[in-house]
């Protein structure tokens, strides 16, 4: 009779397993719009999420592009253009000469003294409405890491991964404040807020650091 000893591995192998969780642990993952973005996108980002009052800095009064022309122009790229105040706004109009020989008013600017920006959460918002697929996400990479075998740091690249997935979905979502008539107005095919040149949106990331 041959006696054979058949050794496992189990404890080095649990070792392994409990030491990549606990660094898993003590790994901190942040989603959203990070500060090594460019400081425009990082205002942009704030008005958004927390909303906003918005005073001019040197003019009188905030030009509110009115059509989609003039959005992508400043008030003092139109020489001929005059103000008219009807008693309850006041607009930067040119007179418009048409086919028929008529004149007629083109609005180019809505002029306002501030402008408030609603709250439309989008990071908050965003994990709130998808955290059981976050959990989900960390649940799956934390089966992983004791069945697959992959690193700490693999499974929270991967939790990451998942986050900004689930901040990208919500923005494209209808649960957002819809825009407003005067934005439209500037941007008629663009009736997505938050998305106009999908810069915001494709700023989203993460990034994973230690506790």
């Amino acid at each position: 009779m041959v006696n054979v000893v058949v050794k496992d591995n189990i404890a080095e192998w649990r070792d392994h397993v409990r030491a990549e969780l606990n660094k898993l642990a003590m790994l901190q993952i942040r989603v959203g719009i990070l500060g090594s973005a460019d400081g425009e996108l990082l205002r942009i980002a704030y008005v958004h999420e927390f909303g906003a009052t918005i005073t001019p800095r040197t003019a009188r009064n905030l030009a509110i592009p009115l059509s989609p022309s003039a959005r992508n122009k400043s008030p003092r790229d139109y020489d001929d253009a005059w103000v008219l105040d009807n008693g309850e706004n006041r607009f930067l109009v040119r007179d418009k000469h048409s086919r028929n020989g008529g004149d007629n008013l083109e609005f180019l600017y809505l002029l306002v003294p501030k402008v408030t920006i609603p709250e439309r959460s989008f990071i908050r918002a965003g994990y709130d409405t998808g955290k059981n697929k976050i959990i989900a996400a960390c649940e799956h990479a934390a089966r992983a890491i004791v069945f697959d075998g992959i690193s700490a740091e693999v499974a929270a690249e991967r939790i990451g991964i998942a986050g900004v997935g689930v901040i990208k979905q919500y923005m494209r979502s209808s649960a957002i404040l819809p825009k407003s008539s005067l934005t439209l107005a500037s941007a008629p095919n663009k009736t997505k807020p938050l998305i106009r040149s999908g810069r915001l949106a494709n700023a989203i990331t993460y990034e994973v650091i230690k506790a």
